[in-house]
This record gives structure tokens, sequence and C-alpha cells, in this order.
């Protein structure tokens, strides 16, 4: 059964993923030594890996980005920013050259053609498409998401996947270099501390999709900065609860904060938001800590990945610079 496009792509930009709960569960050493099974235990049921996979599909950027990481060339995959964009995320480039990128209107009998020994999905694939994850969960295991946060934690990704692919010490040694870039832009600019920041997408010409829960997916990288989000989006969203809302662009002002992270649909829309009432006033406009992000930096943003992490500290590095200040 085919899933219409625009639902697809509903479902893969990243910018509204939800991930659905599943826990995973690492095997003894021995096992993992010998590679024995792994039983991952998820919210549709235990899987188990029998060996170390050889013949990996991914599905979901993030999957895709941590396989990479670790030097794992998926044979199959499905991008979801490439299919928003028309191109592999900046930290991807090249990399999946050689591999399969999948056609969503034909998914079941393409990871089918892949032959695969493992497929790993988004977390929302079993509630979203029941019918293409029950048949594809009969191509080869196949594990849904990693846990029930809204965005699966890129340290647990990266966990999981060393313990499949009988790698622990590269996981820890990839885990341990994203978090060193982390810390030195935290030791740089303390002035990052306690500083506020707003993200917006522009649309439409009078809707900006903002994100104002602090425990959201996309606030990950902020957070480990000792950032905060801007006031009024905050208090917006412990009076509504709702994590992600549009507001009006006559409502520019809600944006006031030390760093704004801004994307914009087209180039059309990007040379307007400049003339809304009320951006020159905002202060992070006047310091120029402005960032206009492409619609594959804000992907990496609201799915953060081993691989987006540190691109955009350094795609980020003069922003910060100038909040910090």
């Amino acid at each position: 059964m085919k899933l219409p496009m625009k639902s697809l792509l509903s479902l893969l930009a990243g910018l509204m993923v939800v991930v659905f709960a599943a826990t995973a569960c690492s095997p003894p050493a021995e096992e993992e030594a010998s590679g024995g099974p792994i039983q991952v235990n998820t919210a549709n049921g235990p899987v188990t890996i029998d060996g170390t996979p050889k013949r990996i599909v991914t599905l979901g950027a993030q999957w895709i980005d941590t396989a990479l990481a670790f030097g794992v060339k998926p044979v199959a995959y499905l991008d979801n920013i490439a299919i928003l964009t028309g191109k592999p995320s900046p930290w991807v480039d090249n990399q999946l050259d050689g591999s399969t990128a999948l056609d969503p209107e034909n998914l079941v009998a393409e990871i089918a053609k892949a032959d695969p020994d493992l497929i790993l999905a988004e977390g929302y694939m079993p509630t979203s498409q029941p019918e293409n994850f029950e048949k594809i969960r009969k191509i080869a295991p196949t594990i849904p998401g990693v846990t029930g946060k809204q965005v699966d934690p890129w340290q647990d990704l990266v966990t999981l996947m060393g313990t499949l692919v009988r790698q622990p010490e590269k996981a820890t040694e990839i885990t341990d270099g994203v978090n060193a870039k982390i810390a030195k832009v935290k030791k740089d600019l303390p002035g990052l501390a306690g500083k506020t920041y707003a993200m917006a997408y522009l649309y439409s010409s009078d809707q900006i999709q903002v994100m104002a829960d602090p425990n959201d997916g996309a606030a990950y990288l902020f957070n480990e900065l000792g950032m905060k989000v801007a006031p009024k989006l905050l208090a917006q969203f412990e009076k509504t609860k709702n994590p992600r809302f549009p507001i009006s662009t006559e409502n520019v002002p809600m944006l006031e904060s030390n760093l704004l992270i801004v994307t914009a649909t087209t180039p059309a829309l990007s040379k307007a938001l400049p003339k809304l009432p009320g951006y020159s006033d905002l202060s992070a406009v006047k310091s120029g800590a402005v960032a206009q992000l492409s619609v594959a930096d804000i992907s990496g943003l609201n799915q953060p990945s081993a691989l987006a992490i540190p691109y955009l500290l350094d795609e980020l590095a003069p922003q910060f610079e100038k909040a910090a200040k």
C-alpha cells in the first residue's frame, strides 16, 4: 500500500516529527563480544538481532547520521531532509554515495529489494503508518525509535548503534567527541549562560511557527549551552502547554531574545522578514545575533545527531559570540 506523498512529507518533516515510546536494552558484555543475540525492547515488542548486522536500512535523518558517525553506510535509506530540500544535509554531503535512496511512494518493496538484516525506523512509524510498519518488520528485525521522548536523544541512538554493531568503545568515543565540542563553546563563551533564544519558522506571509517548550528536542543544544527560551514564548507555552504554535507576523515582538534563529520556506519570505513590524527593534537584530538557517539546518536542530551538532556549532558560532556579549 502506497502512502500519499503529502502525508509522507508531513510525517517526515523534521520540524514536526513526533516520536513514540521505545526502550533499548544492551546485552551482557560476553554476548557483545561473541556476536550473540541482542534483544531490544520496544513499544511494539522485543526485537532480536542475531549476529552483527551488515546490511542496515535507515529510515530518517537521525538514524542516517548515527550510522555514518560509526562509518557504517546504510545499504538503503529514507532521508527526510533530502525529501524536503532536494539534497542531503550539509553534514552528510556525499557520504551516502553508493547507497540507495528509497522512494517513499514504494517504500516496502524497495526496502525488501535492499535485502536488509536490520531496519532502523523513526518511532512514529508504528502509529502513523501501521500497515507499512507491519510489512516492513516482516522483512527484517525493525527497531522503531529508542525512547519515549518527543525526539530521540542523539546519545541514546549512538549507544544503541554501538551495541548493534558491536562497537561500544566507538560509541563512547563519538559521544565524548560531541560533548567536548559543546563544552568548548561553553568554556569559550561563558556569557551564553542565561541568555535567551527564539526559533522562528516563517512559512507564509502572515504566519510564523515558533518553538516554546524548553524540553522540546530542538531545545537540546541551547539547553546544553545554558540558554533559555525567549520569555514571551515561554510564557505562552506555560499558559497553553502547546510546545509549538503559530503567531501572526504582527506578533514579531514575541521573538524578543538575545539570539534569534529564523528559517523561511522561500527566499522571498526570507527577504520579507526584516520588513515585518517590530523586527528591527528586536535585541538580537540590533546586536547582529540573528542566524538565518536553511531548512536542513533547522531540521538538524529539531533532530540533533552526532553529525549535525558539531556542524551547527560551527555554523552558529558568529551568532553565539554576539549573543554572549
